[in-house]
């Protein structure tokens, strides 16, 4: 994968109308919103005040954003022919997919800075610098999977449906990895749901970094697998196309 190549794919990436709005933008406001109506609904002597439980679920969610909608990219890219056009050039087919990969979890960075510099200049949150930096690094590598399913949704739809899709992907993933609202707080068959599911894993990976008694070894190997079962599926998919063509 060719450096000059990957700076040109992040520059297209951010030049895009809805890069900045929606990855960086709906994170830091979704955050604020769902303190202020937690707020309402978590007793004031409890544990932790609502900034604290909120900030896990909102980091990973700004990373599942940022992932899904930079991965879905391609589907133009395939529409106009510019994949076949690469496969006569130098750059392989793992060097494309790695390339758009890497450009996902670049633009990943963004959200959950945002979202921490919000809870921290605006709500007040205060945790050590060393939670900090292990809340930023264990969400941003976590959403690799993420990532690799915005690619994944980019090479098996159309320009017309994509959008749908995604938006449709990234509501159902939010709503069962417990983003939106607490998992304990609806139905019991939510959580069993959400197991099976990245983004529920996700957010654990995030809590595990700002409160105690999170254990993170089992969702870093959860969203391990993911990565490995989603990443076989793009490059399987990408060589069945190449094929066709």
């Amino acid at each position: 994968m060719k450096s000059g190549y990957l700076a040109l794919e992040l520059r297209r990436a951010l030049r895009q109308p809805g890069t900045l709005l929606f990855v960086v933008g709906f994170p830091g406001a979704f955050y604020l919103l769902e303190t202020l109506i937690f707020e309402t609904q978590i007793p004031g002597d409890g544990p932790y005040p609502a900034p604290v439980i909120v900030l896990p679920a909102m980091t990973a969610w700004g990373v599942l954003l940022a992932g899904m909608l930079i991965g879905t990219s391609v589907v133009n890219e395939r529409a106009a022919g510019w994949q076949r056009q690469l496969r006569l050039t130098p750059l392989s087919g793992v060097g494309y997919l790695m390339g758009k990969g890497a450009v996902g979890m670049l633009v990943a960075l963004f959200p959950p800075m945002v979202v921490a510099l919000v809870a921290g200049l605006v709500r007040g949150v205060r945790l050590e610098p060393g939670s900090w930096l292990v809340l930023l690094l264990l969400v941003w590598l976590g959403g690799l999977p993420f990532a690799l399913l915005g690619l994944l949704i980019g090479q098996t739809t159309g320009k017309d449906n994509v959008q749908q899709v995604t938006i449709v992907g990234m509501l159902v993933l939010a709503i069962f990895g417990g983003m939106f609202m607490p998992l304990d707080t609806l139905p019991a068959w939510f959580t069993s749901v959400g197991h099976f599911t990245p983004s529920y894993w996700l957010t654990e990976i995030a809590r595990s970094a700002v409160l105690p008694d999170q254990d993170v070894l089992p969702a870093g190997g959860v969203l391990v697998a993911w990565t490995l079962v989603l990443g076989s599926a793009v490059t399987w998919r990408y060589r069945h196309d190449s094929g066709r063509s």
